[in-house]
């Protein structure tokens, strides 16, 4: 069985969270509008409000929708949440009376969180991808002009999910970089241009129109380094900030589904894991350990460049290939070595 180190931080409840960037049991950014019948009330409800939508929002990150079908996730007990909750921060208040607006961001404890999930039968998986660029396009704008769907994006609140994404700044972007256009079409070289100028391997491109007094989003998701594209489909919603929430749910799930795998199935092979670097190799084997498909590794020889690991995996080559290719690891058949891995890039 496959071990995992983990070391577990108490923290008091804070309104201080900016320790967790990155953390898939922060939920940030999560808006919240609520009336009382003094400022004190509907502060409290708001913050109530918020810790309830955000510890929705984390259990669906981490569960499978197959597992979780006929269970209501929305009505988690107050006291449920309470103990699962390790910080909290609100900004971009605003307040009168009797009513109270904000932003929250909330950090939950890892071991709270696996300990209800289990209570539920429910598999949690934490395991994030590598992360992508995020390419948002409005039709008929430009993209290198300000719009309300890249507005969306600005918060940085996706950076916790399961699938990470930076969005693409204005700073240095122009046509001659990637057009909205060429965007949208998955034009290869143009979007690999844009990737050599963020520093990306993997690109999500978000094509929003309007739609019956709505919006409607087509996802592509788009491999750099191999130009293959997978369509997510279509999302549609009645605003620009709930539709980029479908957009990360609907990619989670991809990366979820790709990544689950049955133990029945399991194989062990011996793979070569190649490096060039001590760091290269630490980074290789917390990838490897954090793998959905990978049950177990273990270490049958090191050298300073390579290492002979027999690696038992879900079977399906191809979800394993996925999976790490998702992490920034390439998995291929080599004639000589057979199985290899190794970090994109590096060789």
């Amino acid at each position: 069985m496959k071990r995992f180190l983990i070391s577990v931080i108490l923290f008091s409840m804070v309104f201080v969270i900016e320790a967790f960037p990155g953390d898939p049991f922060t939920v940030a950014g999560v808006k919240v509008d609520a009336i009382g019948n003094n400022a004190i009330e509907a502060q409290t409800n708001a913050i109530t409000e918020g810790q309830a939508k955000a510890a929705e929002i984390l259990l669906k990150r981490l569960t499978l929708p197959q597992q979780r079908a006929g269970k209501d996730l929305s009505a988690v007990s107050t006291e449920s949440i309470s103990r699962m909750i390790r910080a909290l921060n609100v900004s971009n208040e605003k307040r009168s009376n009797q009513r109270y607006l904000g932003d929250i961001t909330v950090a939950f404890s890892p071991t709270e969180v696996q300990s209800f999930l289990a209570a539920q039968n429910l598999t949690m998986m934490s395991s994030q991808a590598e992360k992508r660029l995020l390419v948002p396009v409005m039709s008929g704008n430009g993209l290198w002009t300000a719009n309300d769907w890249h507005g969306a994006w600005a918060s940085g609140a996706f950076a916790n999910s399961l699938t990470p994404v930076d969005t693409i700044s204005m700073a240095g972007g122009n046509d001659n970089l990637i057009s909205a256009s060429q965007a949208a079409s998955g034009d290869i070289t143009a979007l690999k241009r844009l990737g050599q100028f963020f520093g990306a391997r993997q690109i999500l491109v978000a094509v929003a129109e309007p739609a019956l007094g709505g919006i409607r989003v087509n996802i592509s998701d788009i491999a750099l380094d191999t130009g293959y594209k997978t369509n997510l489909g279509t999302i549609s919603s009645a605003s620009y900030d709930d539709a980029a929430w479908q957009v990360i749910e609907k990619l989670e799930e991809s990366w979820k589904s790709a990544s689950v795998t049955l133990a029945e199935n399991a194989v062990t092979t011996p793979v070569s894991i190649l490096y060039r670097s001590h760091d290269d190799w630490i980074n290789l084997q917390s990838i490897i350990n954090s793998s959905a498909q990978i049950q177990g590794a273990r270490l049958d020889a090191l050298s300073k460049d390579g290492a002979l690991m027999s690696v038992t995996y879900g079977g399906d080559f191809n979800r394993l290939q996925n999976e790490l290719g998702y992490k920034g690891v390439e998995v291929k058949q080599d004639q000589k070595l057979g199985t290899i891995m190794y970090l994109k890039g590096r060789y």
